[in-house]
């Protein structure tokens, strides 16, 4: 199965701005973002030390936004996109 995943801003300095992974059918937004972040740069910018991701990251799947609990429970089909965008600050 095909995943696509794009990124923004400081984002893109780190996973590029578009990739395609290849994974297993029944996988999770969070499986697919694992196999992205082989580094451990990556790895700190997206999940926390117990493995979570982190709560200020926006992930939306097929332009839905998720919940830091749909990213473990959400499963995934062949042609799906996922969006990871920075904290959004301002006033």
């Amino acid at each position: 199965m095909r995943i696509t995943i794009r990124s923004f801003a400081r984002f893109r300095e780190i996973f590029g701005t578009e990739k395609l992974i290849e994974t297993d059918s029944f996988a999770s937004p969070k499986t697919v973002l694992s196999l992205l972040c082989k580094e451990k740069e990556c790895r700190d910018t997206l999940f926390t030390p117990d493995g979570t991701l982190h709560p200020h990251i926006t992930i939306t799947l097929n332009g839905r936004r998720l919940s830091t609990g749909e990213t473990d429970e959400t499963t995934l089909a062949d042609g799906d996109t996922l969006v990871i965008y920075p904290p959004v600050s301002g006033g």
